[in-house]
């Protein structure tokens, strides 16, 4: 199964995710990164028909780009989380599980202004939807 790169990512990721509910954070980041590593532009991108399956792709890397930023946060590594948070927060600024991240990285990173104006963007905007 690691011969396909689908399948050594989603091994990869799912050991990365478990890690990081283990608290082993340092491990997590290590094999999330492993994992994403792996992807090179849209999945499945040369297959016809791809898009039901390239969904279900995409939103698994999504969840191991989440993953491996909770993994920054939780070595404390706020601000080296925060330009990527910036630019999946502005892709899916609906997602709120990325917007937390975003908040709290925010907040660790001592930009607790920052914080709080995101923190009410994003209430407003989830008011509005």
């Amino acid at each position: 199964p690691d011969a396909v790169d689908l399948h050594r990512f989603e091994r990869l990721a799912g050991e990365g995710s478990r890690a990081l509910e283990e608290g082993d954070a340092s491990q997590a980041l290590a094999l999330l990164e492993e994992a994403l590593a792996l992807w090179h532009g849209p999945a499945l991108v040369d297959l016809p028909d791809r898009a039901a399956t390239a969904s279900r792709w995409e939103a698994r890397r999504l969840d191991a780009r989440r993953a491996g930023l909770g993994a920054l946060l939780a070595l404390g590594r706020a601000g080296d989380a925060l330009p990527e948070l910036a630019v999946l927060c502005d892709a899916h600024p609906l997602d709120e599980p990325l917007q937390v991240l975003r908040i709290t990285a925010l907040r660790d990173a001592g930009r607790p202004a920052e914080a709080l104006a995101a923190y009410e963007e994003v209430r407003t905007l989830l008011d509005d939807r």
